[in-house]
């Protein structure tokens, strides 16, 4: 009866989403409220969440498709960029780099539309109890409404990429970490320290005859290289750790009402009540890492900094036949309460000052990049610097942590409309 309908009279049921798409945004804007829950309204186009998640996910998905050989705000076209962040990423138990289905867009389509749903009945078989019981009702289910993290980053990125696409905010030029520091500096916004010097050289202690020598020139001067003096972690944090864990952070997701609005110029007078955090991840190192890329992932709470169980999602990563032989097609959920390389407690412990943590990215959003939808905030508590931005991330992950679903399937698809109301697209 809809497809009926809407082909009846294409032109208004055009002008009808339209003027939704706007009464959405409208109501998002205002700026009595404090809250971005607050401005979520319920409309013909939005309906109970379940079905929002459903539209959005496939909706998120064709888009990726749509917008494959456009351009991107940091790597020249989206399929770069796909390729560039999918090519240590495997569906579970398969082994094999989703970049391989990036390589063009007819892979692209095989992948869309034949082997994500042959893996979604994959999983069905495997899991029917989501289902209801029915194999039918696991396989919709497994398609459509049980995400993984996987799913909420894929929309985080595509919804990234779209909207600078359709409106070229300045604000994703702070991708660059360089200008993100610079950034920082000048609105007085905590950030982890760098070195002034032009370049810097750095020789093995054992090494004659120009061998073992290197010289990295500084960013701030024109060159590649960000440098910056080593980072620990505060013994608050370090004691949650192994001895040799790298420095540990947290993952905090910012969201903003500024990017809701038809005028960028108007997120210049965004108040701090108009960026909300969503969630709060610790991302614990294991020993020997040099980066936390590699840790358990603890959700904290954003209100208290109570750290809550953790997870992996290291049964992503499993690339080759032979890991993906003993890779589970399943994560546990979160089970785990110590580290799991030392034995120290970490779930029940709590995050120190965490009001004083969301307050700075809430500051960070608002003055640096206002108009972004999302951002993903880097945040260390050190040894040397006390609690400090690294970077931001603008097609940001969630590391699994917990957040309203309500409220950020409501933005997703109000921030949507916008933008489709915005290209005149139907």
């Amino acid at each position: 009866r809809t497809l009926r309908r809407r082909s009846a009279d294409p032109r208004r049921a055009c002008e009808k989403r339209k003027a939704q798409s706007q009464a959405v945004s409208s109501t998002l804007t205002a700026r009595e409220s404090t809250s971005l829950g607050q401005h979520m309204p319920r409309t013909p186009l939005t309906g109970c969440s379940s079905a929002r998640q459903e539209r959005l996910c496939i909706y998120s998905l064709a888009l990726h498709l749509r917008l494959f050989g456009d351009g991107h705000y940091r790597s020249g076209t989206f399929q770069n960029d796909l390729a560039k962040n999918l090519r240590n990423v495997a569906l579970p138990a398969t082994g094999v780099p989703l970049s391989v289905f990036c390589s063009c867009r007819p892979l692209a389509l095989l992948f869309a539309w034949l082997l994500l749903p042959l893996a979604a009945l994959v999983a069905a078989v495997r899991r029917p109890s989501s289902g209801g019981g029915s194999l039918g009702g696991a396989f919709a289910s497994s398609l459509l409404s049980d995400w993984s993290w996987f799913h909420y980053w894929r929309l985080n990125c595509v919804l990234a990429s779209y909207h600078a696409l359709a409106t070229s905010d300045p604000g994703y030029g702070l991708e660059d970490k360089q200008l993100f520091l610079a950034a920082c500096e000048r609105q007085g916004v905590a950030a982890s320290p760098s070195l002034s010097d032009r370049a810097i050289v750095v020789k093995h202690r054992n090494e004659e005859g120009g061998l073992g020598l290197h010289t990295f020139r500084n960013a701030a001067h024109g060159g590649d290289w960000i440098l910056q003096p080593a980072l620990s972690n505060a013994p608050s944090i370090a004691k949650l750790l192994p001895p040799v864990a790298p420095l540990s952070t947290l993952r905090l997701v910012t969201a903003s009402r500024a990017s809701l609005h038809q005028r960028p110029a108007e997120a210049s007078s965004l108040d701090e009540g108009g960026v909300e955090v969503l969630s709060a991840c610790f991302r614990a190192g294991r020993a020997g890492a040099s980066t936390d890329h590699s840790c358990v992932m603890f959700d904290v709470d954003v209100a208290t900094g109570d750290i809550r169980r953790g997870t992996t999602s290291a049964h992503w990563y499993q690339l080759g036949l032979a890991r993906a032989r003993r890779c589970p097609l399943f994560s546990e959920g979160h089970t785990v309460e110590v580290h799991p390389d030392c034995g120290a407690p970490v779930c029940g412990e709590v995050i120190p000052d965490m009001a004083s943590i969301a307050s700075l990215v809430r500051e960070a959003h608002r003055k640096l990049m206002p108009g972004v939808p999302l951002v993903g905030w880097d945040v260390a508590i050190t040894a040397e610097a006390g609690v400090c931005l690294l970077e931001a991330n603008l097609s940001c992950n969630f590391f699994r942590a917990s957040f309203d679903e309500r409220v950020y399937f409501a933005f997703a698809e109000a921030l949507l409309g916008r933008l489709e109301g915005k290209a005149g697209r139907c």
